[in-house]
């Protein structure tokens, strides 16, 4: 059986804690990392879908104005039809 010392202790506690500490900060930066990336992924995929629904929007609202003007000049015609007759 291997004898133990308090000086082998104390260095076997520096060189756990150590390696705990370095291993902390390793993933603590990896995981900031990673949410770093996914932000930035996260903030393109929106940019993208805004651009896109501000598209469909214009078109809509594009598509309205002609429904609009077709509805007006069809009645500009029947009112037309109506007042000559």
């Amino acid at each position: 059986m291997k004898t133990i010392y308090k000086a082998n202790i104390k260095e076997k506690t520096l060189k756990l804690n150590s390696f705990a500490l370095k291993s902390t900060e390793k993933v603590i930066l990896k995981s900031i990392d990673t949410a770093e990336n996914l932000q930035e992924l996260t903030s393109k995929k929106l940019r993208s879908i805004f651009k896109f629904t501000a598209k469909q929007q214009d078109n809509f609202f594009n598509n309205l104005e002609k429904g609009k003007g077709m509805i007006w000049k069809k009645l500009n015609k029947s009112l037309d039809f109506f007042t000559k007759n």
